[in-house]
């Protein structure tokens, strides 16, 4: 474990790592059907799901959290990322993380395979701008790997790219501010869930906009969950977890794989046919 924390405060990541089997992979991606509307901001569907949120407080996860952030741990952000085929997400530092220190943690749920890969460059957790701001900037082009590795060495020499392809029930932890990047050039649609933590001396913010370093923040605090340890310093909205833990009951099952999953397979069919028709 202490060669593990070596390598994250050095390099900017641990892992990957085994968690789950691929049955428990798909019980958690039934929870991306709860409607949008029921949850605070995107990054939150915690709130309302007691599968997320047993899952982000696995012994396992929690475990490798400790080393790192200490006893007393908030989940403060959790999203489906739902990676269509062909397609990637060039470069870039999670705006959030401009406002508080901590750690990232990527789980592949389905279609994962050696056309699906995360990417980080090593060292650059420690560098003072983001992939966002050298575009701007210095026109760097975030969608070629070796222009963006090129300008971290700039900052850092030791900075490497290195590129991963996890199969689905297998983490990486990243440092916050560790530059990343996905790719999908399978014909499938990739699946992951991004949980994403803090200890609770950090005071988490939503951003207003995606802009780094000039992020703007919004006057509404996310909604954050107690994963470990106490709470003594009360800056964010702390939410019973308990409460939380008691909605995985049979009535919110139907709900999610019944009444929810149908609700959003229509609407995504529509959504299909109208851009079609746009096109």
């Amino acid at each position: 474990m202490e060669l593990e924390i070596k390598k994250l405060d050095l390099e900017g990541y641990m892992g990957p790592y085994k968690l789950l089997e691929y049955p428990d992979c798909q019980n958690i991606l039934n929870e991306k059907y709860i409607p949008r509307k029921l949850y605070a901001w995107q990054k939150s569907i915690h709130e309302k799901s007691a599968v997320v949120t047993n899952l982000a407080s696995h012994p396992l996860i929690l475990e490798k959290l400790r080393k790192v952030l200490g006893n007393n741990i908030l989940l403060w952000g959790s999203i489906f990322i739902q990676q269509k085929p062909n397609s990637e997400h060039p470069w870039h530092l999670d705006v959030e993380y401009g406002s508080c220190k901590g750690l990232t943690l990527w789980i592949g749920l389905k279609n994962l395979s050696e056309k699906t890969s995360i990417s980080l460059i090593t060292h650059s957790h420690n560098i003072d701008t983001a992939p966002q701001e050298l575009k701007k900037n210095n026109n760097i082009n975030i969608e070629n790997d070796n222009a963006v590795l090129e300008s971290a060495k700039k900052f850092n020499p030791n900075c490497e790219l290195k590129t991963f392809y996890l199969s689905p029930g297998e983490f990486i932890i990243w440092s916050g501010r560790t530059w990343h990047k996905t790719s999908n050039s399978s014909k499938k649609a990739r699946e992951t869930i991004l949980l994403q933590y803090c200890s609770t001396d950090n005071i988490v913010k939503i951003p207003a906009n995606y802009e780094y370093p000039n992020t703007e923040w919004s006057d509404k605090k996310p909604p954050c969950i107690l994963v470990s340890g106490m709470d003594k310093i009360n800056k964010n909205i702390i939410l019973d977890k308990s409460k939380i833990l008691l909605s995985n009951n049979f009535i919110n099952k139907i709900k999610i794989n019944i009444i929810y999953k149908i609700r959003f397979k229509l609407s995504s069919f529509l959504r299909s046919i109208v851009t079609k028709k746009i096109n």
